[in-house]
C-alpha cells in the first residue's frame, strides 16, 4: 500500500497485443501499469491476453512499476474468476475493480485474495483500488470502502459514469462527481486517481486537465498513451528547489499565525497544506550528456553602478502615426477636439490635431521600462506631468531618464530612486516630460558621478533643460479658440462629480498595448510565470482610462496637466475602472478656464448609481495625495464601500476655453 500512497501515474497496457511486452520497458516509468482486462480487451482475445502475462511474466516483474490488473466486472463472472487467478503470481500487487454493483461482490474478491494469500504465505498483501463508474458505488462508495482492509485506492471513471446516467459530462456536472469521489477518498485517507483524459494527442487539452486534477487534490491519474506519463509525474510531483524551500518554512515556523517578512500568512492551515506537498515525489533534474547552460539577460536599472546625474537613453525610437491614434481611441475614448479634428487644431493655430496626451504619456512611461523600470518593486508616483510641445502623427520619438536622487528607505531595506523623464521628437525637441518616484532592492552604496561617465552624461544634459511655463497652450493662438465651445457642463469650486463613464481592460486589450507601447515587463503579460489572477494591468493604462472617464464631463480640454499620481492598488484583467473627482480651484488664465481636480480612479463599484446618494469625505479629495496605508484607514472608518476600492489618485489641471 505504501507503493500505491506515492502513485501518481496509471497507465492502462493491452495485454492481448504481444508487441506491447517489448514496447513497454522502453517507455517512461509509469508509477503503476494496469493490466486491461476489461474494456480495454475484446472479448474474443481475453484468454490470450491472460497468457500474454504469464509468457511475459519476467519482462513484466523486472520493471520498476507497481503491476495491477483490471479485472473484468463480477456481471461477467467466468471472465472475472479466470482474472483473479492471475493474482497467484506474485509480481502482481494488486486488482482494479470495476463495475461495481452491490457491496457483496467486494466482499467475495476480499474472501478470495486472502485465499491466494494464504496458499502462499510469502505472497505479499494484494491491494483493491475501487473504479467508480456506476451510479450504485457513487451513491454507495462509503459502504464499499468499509467492506476491505486492502482497499489502497479510489479511481473514477467519469466516461463509464455518465453514459450510465445519460447526463451530459459538462463542467458543472464533472464537479459535482468529481469532488464527492475526492472528498470520500479523503475522509477514508486514501489516495484518489482521476479520470483519464481520451484526446491523447491533444496536449494543451492534457496538460489543462492534470493542473485541473492537481488543484482538485487529486493523488494521481489514469493515463491511456505512454506519451502521458512524464506530464503526468511531473505535474503530481515537486522538484528539489521547492522542497528545499517548503522544508525551510516549516522548519522555521515556530507554530500560530504569523506574517511572514515577506507579507504572506502562515498558519497551521497551510503548514498542512505544505507538509502535503511534500508527500508527492521529488522530480530530479535531467542534465544531458553534451549540455550547454543558457544565458539570460537582466533588464532594468543596474543597482550596482546607478549614480545620481545618471542618464539613461532608452533603446527604443519609434514613429507614431495615425494608426496609433485610431488604436488608443478603442481603449480610451477621446472627446477633446484638439486631439480627434484636424479641422479646429487648424483653426487655433496648430499644424494638425495633437497625438493624444495620455497617449504620449503612456509611451514615455513604457518606453522606460526595459532600461530602468523591469527590475523596480514599485511605483510610487508620478509629478509635474507636462506635454510641453504638440506631438503630431509621423513623428519619432526617443525617450532618456536622468537620475536626480537615490536614497535607503528608514528601515534600510529598501530605496527610492526619483528620476526624471522625457520625451524628444526628431527635432530634439522636448515633448513631454515628468518627475517619478521609484521603489527599488536595497542599494549598498550611493555611487557619485566619476571620469567618463560624466563626459557621457554631460552630452545629453542639456535636454533636460526645460523652458519656463512649456506646455500645449503656448502653441495656441487663444484668440481664435471659439466661443461656447464648453456649453455642455458647468462647474464650480468644490464640485463633486461622479463620472458615469466606466471601462474594463480585458485581457486581449491588456496584452495588444503592452506590446504597442513597449512594456516588456513580466507581471503584464507573462501567463506562465503568473497566474492569471496574478497579471496586473500597466498603471498607465490605468491612469488613461480613469482620465477618459472623467474628460466625457470635462470636455472640450485644450491643454491638461498631471500635478501629482500615486496608484493604491492593483488592476487586473476585467477589472472595470470608474472616476469620481472633485473640483478644488476655478480661475481664469486669458481666454482658458483652468480647473484644477483631485480624481480617484475605483475598480469594480458603479459609483453613479451606487453611490450618488451618499456623502463623500472630503479629505478623500485632498490636494496633497494621501499614503496608501492612510487612504485605507480613512476609508475604513468613514467610506467602508470603498475599502480597498481605490485603484488611483491624481491632482491635475485642465485647461477650457471660456463661453
Amino acid at each position: 500500500m505504501e507503493k500505491l500512497n506515492n502513485s501518481s501515474s496509471y497507465l492502462f497496457v493491452t495485454p492481448h497485443k504481444q508487441k506491447i511486452f517489448a514496447e513497454i520497458s522502453s517507455w517512461s516509468n509509469s508509477d503503476c501499469l494496469i493490466l486491461d482486462l476489461q474494456d480495454g480487451c475484446p472479448s474474443a482475445l481475453k484468454a490470450g491476453a491472460r497468457a500474454n502475462i504469464r509468457t511475459h511474466q519476467n519482462n513484466i516483474s523486472n520493471l520498476k512499476s507497481q503491476i495491477i490488473i483490471r479485472c473484468n466486472q463480477f456481471s461477467n463472472r467466468s471472465e472475472y474468476n479466470k482474472d483473479i487467478e492471475l493474482l497467484e503470481l506474485d509480481f502482481i500487487d494488486g486488482v482494479m475493480l470495476p463495475y461495481i454493483e452491490n457491496i457483496e461482490d467486494i466482499i467475495e474478491t476480499e474472501k478470495r485474495l486472502r485465499a491466494i494469500e494464504k496458499k502462499n504465505i510469502d505472497r505479499k498483501k494484494i491491494e483493491i483500488i475501487l473504479l467508480i463508474e456506476t451510479v450504485y458505488s457513487f451513491q454507495n462508495l462509503e459502504k464499499i470502502i468499509s467492506a476491505s482492509q486492502r482497499i489502497s485506492g479510489i479511481a473514477l471513471g467519469l466516461y463509464d459514469l455518465f453514459a450510465e446516467t445519460d447526463a451530459e459530462m459538462n463542467p458543472r456536472n464533472v464537479n459535482f462527481v468529481t469532488n464527492k469521489v475526492i472528498f470520500e477518498a479523503k475522509n477514508a485517507k486514501l489516495p484518489f486517481i482521476d479520470s483519464p483524459f481520451i484526446d491523447v494527442h491533444n496536449y494543451a487539452g492534457f496538460f489543462a486537465d492534470c493542473e485541473k486534477s492537481v488543484k482538485n487534490g487529486a493523488n494521481g491519474k489514469m493515463i491511456l498513451h505512454p506519451d502521458q506519463i512524464e506530464i503526468v509525474n511531473q505535474y503530481f510531483s515537486i522538484d528539489e528547489e521547492e522542497r528545499s524551500l517548503l522544508n525551510k518554512i516549516i522548519l522555521d515556523y515556530d507554530g500560530g499565525c504569523n506574517i511572514t517578512e515577506a507579507g504572506k500568512f502562515i498558519g497551521p492551515p497551510l503548514v498542512k497544506i505544505m507538509k502535503n506537498k511534500l508527500s508527492r515525489k521529488t522530480t530530479k533534474k535531467v542534465i544531458p550528456k553534451n549540455s550547454v547552460y543558457p544565458k539570460v539577460f537582466n533588464y532594468g536599472l543596474n543597482l550596482e553602478t546607478v549614480y545620481e546625474g545618471q542618464i539613461i537613453t532608452c533603446p527604443y525610437e519609434i514613429t507614431m502615426d495615425n494608426s496609433w491614434t485610431t488604436i488608443w481611441s478603442s481603449l480610451v475614448s477621446m472627446s477633446n477636439r484638439i486631439e480627434t479634428s484636424d479641422s479646429f487644431a487648424n483653426q487655433i493655430g496648430l499644424k494638425s490635431k495633437v497625438m493624444p496626451f495620455s497617449a504620449v504619456l503612456n509611451l514615455t512611461l513604457c518606453m522606460a521600462v526595459e532600461p530602468y523600470s523591469e527590475n523596480c518593486l514599485l511605483h510610487l508616483g508620478l509629478e509635474d506631468v507636462v506635454y510641453e510641445s504638440p506631438a503630431y502623427s509621423g513623428d519619432t520619438f526617443k525617450c532618456y531618464i536622468q537620475i536626480e536622487k537615490l536614497r535607503n528607505t528608514s528601515d534600510n531595506k529598501r530605496s527610492v530612486i526619483t528620476s526624471t523623464h522625457i520625451l524628444i521628437n526628431q527635432n530634439s525637441e522636448r515633448i513631454l516630460s515628468f518627475k517619478r518616484n521609484t521603489l527599488f532592492s536595497f542599494i549598498t552604496e550611493i555611487n557619485s558621478k566619476t571620469g567618463e561617465i560624466v563626459e557621457k552624461d554631460k552630452k545629453l544634459s542639456s535636454l533636460f533643460i526645460k523652458k519656463k511655463d512649456s506646455q500645449i497652450a503656448k502653441f495656441i493662438n487663444w484668440k481664435l479658440l471659439p466661443k461656447r465651445l464648453c456649453d455642455n457642463n458647468k462647474f464650480e469650486k468644490r464640485d463633486l462629480i461622479i463620472h458615469d463613464a466606466s471601462r474594463l481592460i480585458s485581457e486581449s486589450e491588456n496584452l495588444l498595448f503592452t506590446t504597442l507601447f513597449r512594456n516588456t515587463h513580466p507581471i503584464h503579460f507573462n501567463y506562465l510565470r503568473y497566474k492569471k489572477n496574478d497579471i496586473v494591468i500597466c498603471g498607465g493604462f490605468v491612469m488613461a482610462v480613469v482620465l477618459s472617464n472623467a474628460l466625457k464631463d470635462f470636455k472640450q480640454v485644450i491643454d491638461q496637466k498631471i500635478i501629482s499620481c500615486s496608484h493604491i492598488n492593483k488592476i487586473g484583467t476585467n477589472d472595470t475602472i470608474s472616476s469620481v473627482s472633485f473640483i478644488h480651484r476655478c480661475e481664469v488664465d486669458r481666454n482658458y478656464e483652468v480647473l484644477t481636480i483631485k480624481t480617484i480612479g475605483l475598480r469594480n463599484i458603479d459609483a453613479a448609481i451606487e453611490l450618488k446618494n451618499r456623502p463623500w469625505p472630503i479629505s478623500l479629495f485632498d490636494m496633497k495625495d494621501l499614503r496608501p496605508a492612510a487612504l485605507e484607514s480613512l476609508l475604513q472608518k468613514e467610506m467602508p464601500e470603498l475599502f480597498h476600492k481605490v485603484c488611483v489618485q491624481l491632482l491635475w489641471k485642465i485647461w477650457r476655453p471660456l463661453k
